[in-house]
């Protein structure tokens, strides 16, 4: 997908006076660490962020460097995030991936999983989805797709492969299986193919966007899976490898960045294909109009996402529930942490009328409506008249991101809060 123009807050204000308290200045460094100007990254600052929250999450305890060395850390950091690798610099896909991340430690924590997973789990987020490139070399071992003549698809050559098979890129197995080799600071076979299986895992259709675009069901690349006229596929996946706890986190982590609003979304959503709807910023946010806002399987609504992508998320804990990867306790504690995660996105575009009356309220209506001098119902009527790519939705977009980042920021802090608070085995 092609970057087109988004319009993030440029001015970035200290998020709080120096620290003098060690714990306190720590987590101001997550914070910043989690909540950052995306679109302005560059391959040196995505390198440095990833390493530097390894490290703060390494001395609390929360990361296992026997597991993941931080030389091996390194070399998967260095071999994946490059200037030749689009999806790396890419802010679209950024945001997408430091929500993920987020995600990774929200669900671990609330889950309390053993340190070791919630690291497989981290790192197969920090490279899962590093392939996104026409030309990309594709995987040729047990987890290559097969073309119509049972033939390994050998690269990935349209928008329908980069955005169904990303996911089976050779480049993250291979950077993945040459960090076995290291001298000093090595992965361990097991661990490397841990941090592989969860990365494929995703790739074969966890989640239901996956799931519809490799059925045909897709209405914008679907066609590229299957034959609209015979129904004959036109690739074959091969089987997911066996679900485990880290692949739950994983997925759990990779649908619930679908539903958050904020900056991230922002930036891939509206900043992305949905500007080509040609509907209104009110209703990319809370149209909640199914047959209006969706075109087949794809929600067109941030809404609608939080609907589908709760079904998913719910769907994810009852297989591994009933697969034993989950006991009832923790099945709990991760039903309750999807809504923690989505609570914030809910209120974000919340439009009822009673809502909207409330002077205190903290939706993006309300933040536009503030900074304009208007009433939020006001706000709500310019919104819903403001079609994506007029000059008018073009002013307010602006808005609209600063209201983002202030969900982002809030976010950043509760999470922030719980990694400086929760302790693992």
């Amino acid at each position: 997908m092609s970057r087109v123009r988004a319009n993030p807050p440029r001015r970035r204000k200290p998020l709080r006076p120096p620290a003098k308290d060690p714990a306190h200045a720590q987590n101001t460094s997550l914070i910043a660490l989690l909540d950052d100007e995306l679109d302005e990254y560059s391959v040196g600052d995505w390198r440095s962020r990833n390493l530097r929250l390894t490290e703060l999450l390494t001395g609390l305890g929360l990361y296992d460097d026997k597991a993941v060395p931080s030389e091996a850390h390194r070399v998967l950091t260095d071999a994946l995030i490059h200037l030749l690798n689009n999806a790396a610099t890419d802010p679209q896909n950024a945001g997408h991936v430091r929500a993920q991340n987020e995600n990774v430690l929200h669900y671990g924590l609330a889950a309390s999983v053993p340190k070791t997973s919630l690291t497989i789990a981290l790192e197969a987020g920090f490279i899962h989805d590093l392939n996104k490139a026409m030309g990309e070399p594709l995987r040729q071992d047990e987890y290559g797709v097969l073309d119509t003549r049972g033939r390994k698809l050998p690269l990935m050559t349209t928008m329908a492969q980069i955005v169904g098979l990303n996911h089976l890129g050779e480049r993250t197995r291979a950077a993945i299986h040459s960090a076995t080799r290291l001298p000093n600071g090595a992965l361990d076979l097991s661990i490397a193919q841990a941090i592989d299986r969860t990365i494929v895992h995703h790739g074969l259709g966890s989640s239901r966007f996956i799931q519809d675009l490799l059925n045909g069901r897709n209405p914008w690349w679907g066609d590229g899976f299957v034959n609209e006229l015979t129904g004959e596929r036109k690739l074959t996946h091969p089987e997911q490898p066996p679900l485990t706890i880290e692949s739950v986190i994983h997925d759990l982590a990779d649908s619930t960045q679908q539903m958050q609003g904020g900056a991230a979304w922002l930036m891939k959503y509206p900043a992305g294909f949905w500007r080509a709807s040609g509907r209104s910023l009110a209703d990319m946010m809370s149209s909640g109009d199914v047959e209006s806002s969706t075109q087949g399987s794809i929600p067109l609504s941030l809404r609608l996402q939080i609907v589908v992508e709760s079904a998913t998320c719910e769907e994810i804990i009852n297989v591994a529930a009933e697969a034993q990867i989950l006991d009832a306790e923790r099945a709990r504690a991760l039903r309750k942490a999807i809504d923690e995660a989505t609570d914030s996105s809910s209120l974000w575009i919340e439009d009822n009328s009673e809502y909207l009356a409330n002077a205190n309220g903290g939706s993006v209506y309300h933040d536009v409506g503030r900074a304009l001098g208007v009433s939020a119902e006001d706000a709500h009527a310019r919104l819903k008249a403001a079609i994506a790519g007029t000059h008018e939705a073009n002013e307010l977009e602006t808005l609209v991101w600063e209201s983002g980042r202030r969900v982002d920021l809030e976010r950043a802090r509760a999470l922030a809060h719980k990694i400086q608070n929760t302790r693992l085995a």
